[in-house]
């Protein structure tokens, strides 16, 4: 099918001109980076007759459109019926857009600033990824949709980067795939300063070979011989590659290197004994050029306590060390396999490419972006579960995903699809409150090592941090805010492996949030680890709490969860939220550990606080308070242990204002 004549008109010099007079819905733009893109109809009631007559570009601004904005169908005045897509409810009512006789813009999303990646391509190119069409309808209104643009590597829009979008790889294991994975990290190795360093800070010589982790496996060669071997490495140096995967089920355990294997695995390991993703982990480490790889499975002597402990605390530099880590972020266990033949997707819209000076060379392809996020992000797939993938990604310098939908890259500088698209991780977000939120989440085979898991990540951090003191996963220099956590489900410390104090929320066995704080300051004073006796001693206000009231969702009790300033987190279970009240005064929240109100007496000690205008009043201040709950153990010592957290708001005065400081402990 050709093009009707607006869509013939679309190029990258009609692209990238500055847009006259758009309309609001679009936006201002900025003197650096201006709001650029066309007018594609002039009237948008002609789009769906367009799309209807056959042409290719506007039949994909109606998908677009209809993809963006679930379940509606658009209309127009001078076409017979509307198109879209119905609900799934019967009843659930569908809704019609009529398009109004104003023109449809396509904004381009576009980045001359930034340099291309992996190629830099042509200085002035315009590293196009797409366009966002905004279709007007009824009287003020406007619908919007996003189409992705690519070119072929070898043709002009790619070469020049003016198209910086790729084609989609028909599968991981392709020989496109692993050219995409070389020019990936020969452009990281070649660019990227900060992907030399590692989390401490510490640059890393990249023209001499590391020292090789204790054992690797030497991967053999494409033809199976010789068969893949443990190697002891006494101090060898090399290139190498180490792999992130999960373990799976009991039913499903890897490949092990056990004492009674170990003279085994160093003769070699027939290829038939390796389950499927790690076969294909050592033919990708073969098809990059390198020798080794690490995988923890074979390279830890699992049944050795004495050898798993050493190595543990040397899995962070492991993955901070290896040239390239290889992430089998969609696979459940190793009898999967890490590589995905990709579903045939629908034909590509193909358009001119016109270059600036208006000479046709090749053409650039036009396609919808995919919605389905879980098929393509790191993040969704079942190694996202695995708190031990949390210091394997953060650590690794460089990174490949091997995701359903897509290869994703993830560097120090760079996280982008194979398509071209950059690609938003929190997982190298080092901030030690965000990283235990992610992490606590996570599940862990072994309950044991729910402070090991972290321990490469700890060590770097104390380098970076200096004289720091560390204590059982909390920072003492974060202090008092790095104690204002909640369980976001029951804490079942009863079943905790660990003798941990309470105060830690390594001490529970579900995941946490910290409390956002709003500008507060500290109000306690001479924080103190005691590393002995795994107390934790500060100087705070303390006053009981005259009774705590379960949390409903009627009158009174329900508005202060509601509308105070702060909130309780919002993932944490009703059931675990309780309202604090002083006789006929409703005070604040909590949230309780363990889900229930503990016997005796419960006590507030305030750690941080604020004070603001009255928000609802308009005069006055507005006290608040971040608090620990507290039950005493043993009152000649002061002796205490964590029961919960919480908040206090007070109108007009301070609720602790006529209290002492006292020297609690803490257990």
């Amino acid at each position: 099918m050709s093009l009707c004549p607006a869509c013939s008109r679309i190029s990258v010099p009609a692209l990238t001109r500055a847009l006259d007079d758009p309309p609001p819905w679009i936006g201002l733009g900025s003197e650096s980076n201006k709001l650029r893109g066309m007018v594609h109809l002039d009237d948008a009631r002609h789009l769906i007759a367009s799309a209807s007559a056959g042409c290719p570009f506007c039949h994909l601004i109606v998908d677009a459109v209809l993809q963006y904005n679930n379940f509606v169908y658009i209309s127009s005045d001078i076409c017979d019926s509307p198109i879209g897509k119905s609900r799934e409810d019967p009843h659930e009512l569908d809704v019609t857009y009529p398009l109004a006789p104003r023109p449809i813009y396509l904004q381009t999303n576009y980045d001359p600033v930034k340099p291309g990646f992996p190629e830099d391509g042509i200085p002035g190119s315009w590293h196009i990824r797409g366009v966002k069409v905004h279709v007007p309808c009824g009287e003020h209104g406007v619908l919007f949709g996003r189409i992705r643009l690519y070119a072929a590597r070898d043709s002009l829009a790619g070469v020049s980067c003016d198209i910086i979008g790729r084609p989609p790889l028909s599968s991981s294991d392709s020989p496109e795939a692993f050219d995409l994975i070389q020019r990936w990290m020969g452009a990281c190795l070649a660019k990227h300063a900060v992907c030399k360093e590692s989390l401490s800070g510490a640059v890393m010589d990249e023209s001499t070979p590391p020292i090789l982790p204790t054992r690797v496996i030497r991967v053999g060669s494409s033809d199976g011989e010789p068969s893949p071997q443990l190697l002891e490495t006494n101090g060898m140096r090399g290139h190498y590659t180490a792999l992130s995967h999960c373990w799976g089920p009991p039913s499903h355990r890897p490949l092990m290197t056990t004492q009674s294997l170990l003279a085994d695995h160093l003769n070699g390991i027939a290829w038939n004994d390796i389950p499927q993703s790690y076969q294909d982990a050592i033919s990708a480490t073969r098809r990059l050029g390198f020798e080794y790889i690490w995988i923890d499975s074979l390279c830890i002597i699992q049944d050795s306590h004495t050898d798993w402990l050493s190595e543990s605390q040397r899995m962070g530099d492991v993955y901070q060390r290896a040239r390239l880590t290889i992430a089998a972020s969609h696979t459940p266990d190793s009898s999967h396999s890490c590589f995905f033949t990709r579903p045939p997707l629908p034909p590509a819209v193909t358009l001119p490419h016109v270059t600036a000076d208006e000479y046709t060379e090749g053409v650039i392809f036009a396609s919808l972006v995919s919605k389905d996020y879980d098929f393509i992000s790191p993040e969704s797939g079942a190694l996202a579960d695995r708190a031990w993938a949390t210091q394997e990604w953060l650590l690794s310098r460089r990174m490949v995903f091997y995701t359903e939908g897509s290869l994703v890259w993830s560097c120090k500088t760079v996280s982008q699809r194979e398509t071209g698209a950059s690609f938003h991780s929190t997982a190298r977000n080092a901030r030690w409150k965000n990283l235990v939120e992610k992490y606590s989440a996570r599940q862990l085979t072994q309950q044991t090592d729910r402070l090991v898991a972290l321990e490469g990540i700890r060590s770097e951090m104390a380098v970076k941090r200096g004289n720091d003191e560390y204590c059982q996963g909390l920072w003492k220099n974060s202090m008092p805010d790095q104690l204002l956590w909640c369980c976001l489900s029951i804490a079942e410390r009863a079943k905790c492996q660990l003798a941990l104090p309470s105060w830690t929320w390594a001490s529970t066995l579900p995941g946490v949030r910290y409390l956002d704080m709003f500008g507060a300051k500290n109000a306690c004073e001479h924080i103190r680890f005691d590393i002995t006796s795994q107390t934790l001693s500060l100087l705070a206000r303390v006053r009981i709490i005259s009774r705590i009231i379960p949390h409903d969702h009627t009158g009174s009790l329900s508005f202060l969860l509601v509308a105070a300033r702060p909130r309780a987190p919002a993932r944490v279970p009703t059931a675990m939220r309780f309202c604090l009240h002083d006789h006929t005064s409703l005070l604040g929240w909590c949230v309780l550990d363990e889900g229930v109100v503990p016997e005796g007496e419960v006590y507030c000690l305030r750690l941080m606080a604020s004070v603001v205008k009255n928000p609802r009043q308009g005069v006055g201040r507005m006290y608040h308070a971040w608090i620990l709950m507290l039950r005493c153990i043993d009152a000649a010592t002061n002796m205490f242990t964590r029961v919960g957290v919480g908040a206090i708001e007070s109108p007009d005065y301070e609720w602790f204002g006529n209290c002492t400081s006292a020297t609690i402990r803490i257990c």
